[in-house]
């Protein structure tokens, strides 16, 4: 994929990417992150417009256009430069999407800004809920739903951030054949008929990582509780937690040993589109992403990261993880779903450590393709 971008500087460069907010835009539950990156020279605001190629197991390919909006509040060596994403792109499944990310960062970073927002009609698949769904389950269905979720957190002490956010996501079509052959009237699961969800989140931050894009050392850890009551306005009642650690290992010549464990815990009446999902471009890839969906999820990867030559560079990636609808029986590991694949790096900006990655990952009688930017994790 070659996508042509043009800076306001009047620099025109042309270079391989991918837009990565595509990969949260059907997901209720996105979580922020807060890198250590390394403060690059200040420089005036400029933007970038250019076309975008997508491609996983949930979109097959598709296409559209992307934009991006550089620039800082305070130019000085601490203050990272804040940015404005947006994203449009209609793919072969007839699915259409509209989404828009931004980070802000205040003077001395004493606060972040982090929102997402997005607008959707997007064709699905459910094999019903459970780590043991057969293949024969499937079901197709088709949501539209429009979400929020803006993310407010403040620099407590050295590179610990505390901070509140609030979502709001509205299912305003959920087409399925209803009846008693529908996966979804037998198992009565909670957001059939669509409604809305608002929510209030808090979180806490620990990140150490010494790059936004492609951490060579440091550790990030968040955790994140989420409540959607009615006394917020939300039709369904429910909680989330998440826990979200990464660990970076730096090696001889350049090579980085990554690791990473995430598990989410839900609690009450949870809509089909907040459940915990495996399968993504970020972890367990080689699954479609809700193949196996229930309540709770916990996953580990661990990914090698070696360079090959010039601006190219190899990853390989194994993990494990599954999907309960109890706590108890998520962590006693049994039927844990593999996960295995190799992937090729183009750097886009050695700098900033920005690369484009093409992964072929592995699964259960699965497999994905990916093409994204910046690593998994």
């Amino acid at each position: 994929m070659i996508i042509v971008g043009y800076f306001c500087n009047l620099r025109t460069y042309l270079f391989f990417s991918l837009f990565f907010l595509v990969q949260n835009v059907a997901s209720a539950q996105v979580p922020l992150e807060v890198p250590s990156a390394e403060i690059p020279a200040a420089r005036p605001s400029r933007y970038v417009i250019f076309p975008v190629i997508v491609k996983s197991p949930e979109y097959k390919w598709g296409g559209g256009l992307a934009g991006s909006y550089f620039f800082k509040i305070k130019h000085d060596s601490v203050t990272r430069t804040s940015n404005f994403k947006a994203v449009t792109f209609f793919t072969v499944r007839r699915q259409l999407v509209f989404a828009a990310e931004g980070n802000i960062f205040f003077p001395s970073e004493k606060y972040i800004l982090h929102t997402i927002a997005s607008v959707s009609r997007f064709p699905d698949k459910f094999w019903g809920l459970g780590n043991t769904t057969p293949s024969s389950n499937l079901e197709n269905y088709a949501i539209s739903q429009v979400d929020i979720y803006p993310q407010l957190l403040r620099k407590v002490y050295s590179n610990f951030f505390a901070g509140m956010g609030y979502e709001y996501q509205n299912v305003f079509e959920f087409d399925y054949n209803p009846g008693g052959q529908s996966l979804f009237d037998k198992e009565s699961i909670a957001g059939r008929n669509g409604g809305h969800i608002s929510g209030a989140s808090f979180i806490l931050t620990w990140d150490t990582r010494n790059n936004a894009f492609s951490p060579s050392h440091g550790f990030y850890a968040q955790y994140l509780f989420g409540t959607y009551q009615d006394f917020l306005g939300s039709q369904f009642n429910f909680t989330i937690q998440n826990w979200d650690a990464r660990k970076y290992f730096p090696l001889r010549k350049n090579r980085v040993l990554a690791m990473q464990f995430n598990m989410i815990v839900t609690t009450g009446n949870v809509p089909i589109r907040n459940l915990a999902n495996i399968g993504s471009n970020s972890y367990m890839r080689g699954y479609y992403e809700g193949r196996y969906t229930d309540r709770d999820l916990i996953a580990l990867q661990v990914e090698y990261r070696t360079p090959v030559w010039k601006r190219w560079g190899a990853v390989l990636f194994a993990g494990g993880g599954k999907v309960s609808s109890n706590f108890y029986d998520l962590i006693n590991f049994s039927s844990i779903k593999p996960s295995a694949g190799i992937g090729l790096r183009f750097s886009l900006n050695s700098r900033e450590k920005l690369n484009l990655r093409v992964d072929a990952g592995f699964g259960q009688h699965s497999q994905g393709t990916y093409i994204n930017m910046g690593e998994a994790f």
